[in-house]
């Protein structure tokens, strides 16, 4: 290996961009001392290599990586690529450059540092993503379903079969504010594009299904049961924002309002809400 120190690579942030990154890293036959996006640049003394995203050379690597690291560490590589922090890219690059100079696979030795380094970026990415395959939902926005998100990683492309499969004949869009991106499907086409801002006209027939599933949600609750935080050891608090039958609780000032969830409790109601009106 030679010094990395005398170089700064320069890429579009797009997967297939870090590809061809890891391919001119190895023409090159060196490790760069950084990897920014060009939006993300700053001044620097280093030289820059810019690199040009090439679908080919892109390919080879991940070809290149799979039979190296086998299905379970090419898995890895592309989930850590989603993982939202400083210095992903120079760790997963010098993981790729250690698979591809050493005889056996370096996978699964996990006490490794550069192998744990993706290991924890890429299953810090997959929990994130099942919380939000358990956790995301939809409003009736006109006919559409709407869903606004706030993860810490990029996670679209991982749930994005989950939902599709699921709710396959629907038209609906999930909407990640934090990294301006959406995920949107109708029958038959699904899309992950830009996305910086999401307006959505009131719906009132949504505001009042809403209601209801809310009513239903305390009426089926029992009182001597109520325990925030046990239930944050198994849903944290950071996702009450997306359900509505808890959203309400991170309010100041809320009061539990729970039934105690007898059948004749319930069915009272259930009468009351089947002719609730909102303001």
């Amino acid at each position: 290996m030679s010094d990395g120190g005398i170089l700064v690579f320069a890429y579009d942030g797009s997967f297939e961009g870090f590809l061809s990154a890891v391919f001119d890293a190895f023409v090159m036959k060196t490790l760069p001392a950084d990897i920014v996006i060009f939006d993300d640049m700053e001044p620097s003394l280093l030289k820059i290599h810019y690199v040009a995203t090439d679908s080919e050379h892109a390919k080879r690597v991940l070809a290149g990586t799979e039979k190296k690291l086998g299905k379970t560490g090419l898995y890895m590589v592309q989930r850590a690529f989603l993982f939202d922090g400083e210095g992903k890219e120079n760790a997963i690059m010098r993981f790729i450059w250690r698979a591809f100079n050493e005889k056996k696979s370096i996978s699964g030795n996990i006490g490794d540092e550069d192998v744990s380094r993706v290991f924890k970026m890429s299953t810090a990415v997959g929990n994130e993503a099942e919380r939000f395959r358990q956790f995301t939902r939809f409003s009736d926005n006109n006919g559409a379903l709407v869903a606004v998100i706030h993860p810490k990683h990029f996670v679209l492309p991982i749930i994005k079969h989950y939902f599709c499969d699921r709710i396959k004949n629907e038209h609906f869009m999930i909407f990640d504010a934090e990294h301006g991106a959406a995920l949107i499907h109708s029958p038959g086409r699904t899309a992950i594009i830009p996305a910086e801002s999401l307006e959505l006209p009131s719906d009132t027939e949504d505001r009042f299904y809403s209601s209801l599933w809310k009513s239903y949600y305390r009426h089926i609750a029992i009182a001597s049961r109520y325990n925030p935080k046990c239930r944050m050891t198994h849903m944290p608090k950071r996702f009450w924002k997306y359900l509505p039958e808890v959203a309400e609780e991170m309010e100041s000032g809320f009061m539990p309002k729970l039934s105690f969830g007898t059948s004749a409790r319930i069915a009272e109601g259930l009468k009351k809400e089947s002719v609730l009106r909102l303001e």
